[in-house]
């Protein structure tokens, strides 16, 4: 995930070739949505070799994404499956387990991630961890945790936000967490312009989870441990969400390459935590000097704030809209990894305990990264490595997945196809009457070569003649609008 420095020399033919596709998507998902502003953002982005950002290092990224949630569609559902045509004979299999159109309240108010096209670069999670003594409170993620909604605190009607939410059941806290298919990032910048809502804020979610039971994850019982740190109703003032909740944003490969940043619901709202992991020594059961930082900012994260994390060669940067916080060289991750945001409450000392029916929402207007990735890629992770995510989450080896499947690796090919976030469908393999052998094989992806000797030291570097200045007034005036 790291981000070296491009040479400015001419490299082989092969390494020109790459040149091609250093380019970017922008992620919308309607194309009927601000299309002039979406095809005047492709044209701006096809003219970059790479990507420079503000601050002491300029990062010199090979690919850039926005992933943009503020005019969602509503007007869309999952389709089912089509009958068979016997004349096709060359679908590809494509596969979804969320087959079944759930209901919709308000009148099209909000919608399921997983209904979008946004889905294919980013999973919600459904699994579980069990209560320990440590984080006494069951945690079970469903992806029914993350969805969009109108903002009506906007006058344009078709104004939307994403949403995570968690919830304090009576055995169990209900959280939301989405991770990047990707898990080759190798050094990135990474933007996100979030919101945690005050309690007082009515959010329409996709269905009404009291009348329906599908929303959990089949799982067996979980072992939830009686007695938590602080399971009790805090009086709030108007603009503040209910205590006892952690937002994560964070790189992640493994318990000891993590880069975070970290909110908690019962810190004051202009206070945030950043770190690299490790941060606290279990040997002495004391926090690692130089390895976090509690910081206070200059605006509270209960307002649309954009929080940024830049993973560099040499040190992780923490800023808050365009303002530096902090600066860290301990422990910068140095292998490949994937990305996280989570909404996430345990019972543990970190988090502390949400009152039982207590809701939490984080808001999400967009996804902005400029990243490379690695060149020999990372194949055969059975578990999502958030699963094992350590930092503040206190883990144990009884993790169930729900859904296998979603599991899979996927891979953001840079091109400039718009992500439609139409709904998925799932095609069953068909065949001619008749037909036998290759013609009725189920199409297999070709394995992609893996290198004898594997090497983490970062991505192919082509030559970068066009950069382009994504914290450039006209840059970013010509992506966002």
């Amino acid at each position: 995930m790291k981000s070296g420095s491009l040479s400015s020399g001419i490299l082989p033919l092969a390494s020109l070739t790459l040149l091609l596709y250093s380019t970017l998507v922008l992620s919308n998902p309607d194309p009927l949505i601000n299309t002039t502003s979406t095809h005047r953002s492709n044209k701006v982005l096809h003219d970059c070799d790479c990507f420079t950002v503000s601050g002491p290092d300029p990062g010199y990224y090979q690919h850039y994404k926005v992933w943009d949630f503020r005019e969602v569609s509503f007007d869309r559902r999952i389709d089912p499956i089509p009958p068979p045509d016997v004349d096709d004979e060359d679908d590809e299999e494509f596969t979804d387990d969320d087959t079944e159109s759930f209901p919709h309240e308000g009148g099209n108010q909000s919608m399921w991630f997983f209904e979008t096209g946004f889905d294919k670069d980013w999973m919600s999670q459904q699994w579980d961890r069990p209560g320990n003594s440590k984080a006494p409170v069951d945690m079970i993620n469903s992806k029914r945790n993350v969805f969009f909604t109108r903002n009506y605190e906007l006058e344009d009607p078709h104004a939307t936000y994403l949403v995570l939410r968690t919830t304090r059941h009576e055995h169990f806290t209900s959280t939301a967490e989405i991770e990047t298919r990707v898990r080759n990032i190798y050094r990135c910048s990474l933007r996100v312009r979030l919101r945690i809502l005050p309690a007082c804020i009515s959010v329409a979610s996709p269905s009404n989870i009291s009348n329906d039971s599908s929303w959990q994850p089949s799982i067996p019982v979980l072992n939830n441990i009686s007695g938590t740190v602080a399971n009790s109703t805090t009086a709030l003032s108007g603009d503040r969400p209910h205590p006892g909740a952690c937002v994560g944003i964070f790189t992640y490969h493994a318990q000891n390459c993590e880069s975070d940043i970290e909110i908690l619901t019962s810190d004051p709202s202009y206070r945030v935590r950043y770190a690299n992991q490790p941060d606290y020594d279990p040997v002495t059961d004391e926090m690692i000097p130089g390895a976090s930082t509690v910081a206070d900012l200059p605006v509270p994260w209960t307002r649309w704030s954009t929080h940024r994390l830049d993973w560099l060669s040499s040190a992780s940067r923490w800023w808050v809209d365009d303002n530096i916080q902090d600066s860290k060289t301990y422990r910068v991750p140095n292998l490949q990894s994937r990305l996280v945001i989570n909404l996430w409450s345990d019972g543990g000392v970190w988090t502390g305990d949400m009152a039982l029916g207590d809701s939490i929402f984080l808001g999400i207007e967009y996804i902005e990264l400029a990243y490379n990735r690695s060149s020999d890629g990372s194949r055969g992770i059975d578990i999502p490595p958030s699963q094992r995510h350590g930092g503040h989450q206190k883990s144990n080896d009884k993790v169930s997945i729900s859904d296998i499947e979603e599991l899979e690796e996927e891979s953001w090919e840079p091109d400039t196809d718009l992500v439609t976030g139409s709904a998925k469908k799932k095609k069953k393999k068909k065949c001619k009457k008749g037909r036998k052998g290759d013609k009725c094989r189920k199409k297999l992806p070709r394995p992609r070569p893996r290198p004898k000797n594997p090497s983490h030291h970062g991505p192919m570097e082509p030559p970068c003649r066009r950069a382009c200045y994504i914290d450039g007034d006209n840059f970013r005036h010509d992506v966002f609008g």
